[in-house]
């Protein structure tokens, strides 16, 4: 099969780190570009299918804490920087907790201290097949983006919504 979850549900994932960690640096037309970043972030680690080495290096908590502050070397943003680094790491959950089938199984989760692969055997998520010429490449694809899309989007939009009342409550005198 492939990677778990699809890009929309590692976006989804970036997008909850991201409206988690929204504040002063994410307010009005800011908060945009904020969540792109953590979507963007979320989505990144799968970027080791360039090179071959999927599921290793950047599948691990220390890739995500180096993406963190690479961004606040950059920016000086802590908050942008804690969004980054937290997107990263749900991409590392996500994968963690799917239903990985291509060999080696699991994510490299505690590199560098470690190279051994880890998997939750939870299969929360559905491995998205590359296997175009498959009878099922499109809708076992679509299935897994739908469900991927009912598990995380509510969680997603519930926290862009707790984000906006807290980042209005500042402006207002603390009141909802």
């Amino acid at each position: 099969m492939g990677d778990v979850p699809s890009p929309v549900g590692h976006a989804l994932g970036g997008l909850i780190a991201g409206a988690s960690c929204l504040g002063a640096s994410g307010r009005g037309r800011g908060a945009g570009a904020f969540l792109t970043a953590a979507a963007v972030a979320a989505i990144a680690p799968d970027f080791d299918f360039l090179w071959g080495r999927h599921s290793m290096e950047t599948h691990s908590v220390a890739a995500a804490v180096l993406a963190g502050l690479a961004v606040l070397a950059w920016t000086r943003d802590r908050r942008l920087a804690l969004a980054v680094a937290l997107a990263w790491a749900s991409h590392v959950l996500f994968d963690w907790l799917g239903s990985d089938t291509t060999p080696p199984i699991g994510v490299m989760a505690l590199w560098p201290f470690s190279s051994e692969f880890y998997f939750a055997n939870a299969y929360v998520f559905e491995a998205i097949t590359r296997r175009y010429w498959l009878d099922n490449f499109v809708t076992h694809n679509a299935w897994a983006v739908l469900k991927e899309t009912l598990m995380l989007g509510p969680v997603a939009w519930a926290a862009w919504w707790l984000a906006r009342r807290r980042t209005s409550s500042g402006r207002n005198g603390g009141r909802w």
